[in-house]
């Protein structure tokens, strides 16, 4: 509850009129470096904000009209590496459809300033040809080279995790060029974004740079077995796509840039939110990867 203004009425009694705030499905996170904490709300397309001292802002930052059936919504948030001089905040999510166009996975940029987002711009979309309603993804990462990392589920089409020419089903990388993102230097496929793929619903990755080199950890969500925590190589095929097998791969996967998952779990736990730790506060879990699972509300530590 936050207080909202005080009032006397006729019999000079007064009241305080408290806004009690409840979180609408908060997703993804993200620590400005003033303290705020900006999150996203799944089924508003709400950005929130809280101050250091934990109170909310009660009128959101901005509102992004997404689609939030199933698993859609606004999903992932990012503050761009030069966020105190420029003020970009980067989220994903599902835009609604329209009369003409394909609802579609986004990637979209604003300028925040004093808890208020503007001047929304689309940087990046992948229409949902099929209006799947479930296997979106993602989230958004940036690297200490301010490559941009973003994760896209495969929209219900087992294909799009082993077809290079389609966004779905992937991990991608990108620079930001001006006003622009283009495929990053550097990435294993020519002219594409593509960073790693053969992915279903990877609906979360982290960043570590708590050792001598960058590693990437992603949550996969399997079909009732083979929820994965996979370790992301650029260049590599993580097995899924049309016929896979329990325990196995797609069908016809070359198994030469096939990479296995660090650790996989059936049944399906639903595997979802996952950071490095590298705080001081618990020495012992340095470097160590935490994760969510959706089925069992658990949060698993693992070496």
């Amino acid at each position: 509850a936050q207080s909202d203004r005080v009032f006397t009425d006729d019999l000079g009694v007064s009241y305080t009129v408290e806004r009690y705030l409840v979180a609408n499905y908060p997703v993804a996170l993200a620590f400005a470096p003033d303290g705020r904490l900006f999150y996203t709300e799944k089924n508003t397309g709400n950005v929130r904000v809280v101050a250091p001292d934990g109170t909310r802002q009660i009128e959101p930052v901005i509102t992004l009209p997404s689609s939030a059936l199933a698993e859609r919504g606004l999903l992932g948030i990012a503050l761009d590496p030069d966020y105190e001089e420029n003020g970009y905040i980067w989220v994903a999510h599902i835009a609604e459809a329209t009369a003409r166009d394909f609802a579609s996975n986004n990637i979209v940029r604003f300028r925040e300033q004093d808890g208020v987002g503007s001047d929304p711009q689309i940087m990046f979309a992948a229409p949902i040809t099929n209006n799947a309603l479930i296997h979106m993804g993602g989230n958004l990462r940036f690297d200490p080279d301010g490559h941009l990392y973003y994760s896209i589920g495969d929209n219900e089409i087992p294909a799009n995790s082993q077809d290079l020419s389609t966004p779905q089903g992937a991990i991608h990388r990108f620079a930001v060029v001006d006003d622009e993102l283009i495929p990053a230097p550097g990435n294993p496929f020519d002219d594409s974004s593509i960073y790693a793929y053969g992915l279903r619903n990877p609906f979360d990755f982290t960043i570590d740079t708590t050792g001598e080199r960058m590693r990437i950890f992603a949550t996969d969500n399997g079909d009732q077995c083979d929820d994965k925590v996979n370790l992301i190589l650029p260049g590599f095929n993580y097995g899924m796509g049309p016929g896979y097998t329990c325990g196995g791969t797609a069908t016809g996967i070359d198994l030469a840039y096939y990479q296995p998952p660090l650790v996989a779990f059936t049944p399906s736990e639903a595997p979802t939110g996952i950071i490095v730790y590298d705080h001081e506060a618990v020495p012992e879990w340095h470097g160590e990867v935490f994760f969510c699972a959706w089925n069992s509300g658990l949060i698993r530590r693992m070496t």
